[in-house]
């Protein structure tokens, strides 16, 4: 684990191919209904699925983007100013084990392509239950452990099985999987 996707590769991230493989819409209907709160993602990248989840989630809060790369939020800004919305966005550079969000300030936090790349997977998954307001929701996606024709290698990839250990270590209970996505599992997890 830990072996970051290289920045300079960042027109992969938006391959028309990848729809075929991981749409982001077919997340959407996933999310809980609520008036209002903010979310967050961890690991942006871009915004492949930020931007997606967040016109989705328009006039509910803030959605913040944040990202262990500054190089990618360059990136991720210049895909904001193409799609040219006017959503309630904020960016930060995030650490490999701290999120710099308060304590129960979101409604739902997700991560995508990210799980695998953690170098702190154990105190990320901590930060999020502690940002996550009561009944917060929480999705990860990531690359089954198994070859696909797309993705990295096997062997710097995390397996499902090790993702519901560190979510119930930090203390969430009612975690369930979604079978979206040929290539990668979809976690949820919710805070009691």
């Amino acid at each position: 684990m830990a072996h970051l996707f290289d920045h300079r590769h960042v027109a992969r991230l938006h391959d028309p191919e990848r729809l075929s493989f991981q749409d982001p819409s077919r997340l959407l209907p996933l999310i809980r209904s609520y008036e209002h709160g903010d979310a967050a993602e961890i690991g942006t990248g871009s915004g492949y699925f930020f931007f997606p989840l967040c016109e989705f989630l328009a006039g509910r809060g803030t959605c913040h983007a944040i990202e262990l790369q500054p190089e990618m939020l360059e990136h991720f800004e210049a895909e904001r100013k193409k799609r040219n919305r006017d959503l309630p966005v904020r960016t930060m550079v995030g650490t490999a084990d701290r999120i710099g969000l308060s304590d129960e300030s979101m409604a739902l936090v997700w991560m995508a392509n990210v799980y695998h790349e953690l170098s702190h997977p154990r105190e990320i998954f901590g930060e999020i239950f502690r940002i996550l307001e009561p009944a917060g929701q929480l999705f990860v996606i990531d690359w089954k452990k198994e070859e696909t024709p797309v993705g990295p290698p096997v062997d710097e990839r995390a397996s499902e099985v090790s993702l519901y250990d560190l979510l119930i270590d930090a203390g969430f209970t009612r975690i369930r999987s979604h079978d979206l996505y040929s290539y990668h599992y979809v976690v949820e997890a919710l805070k009691d």
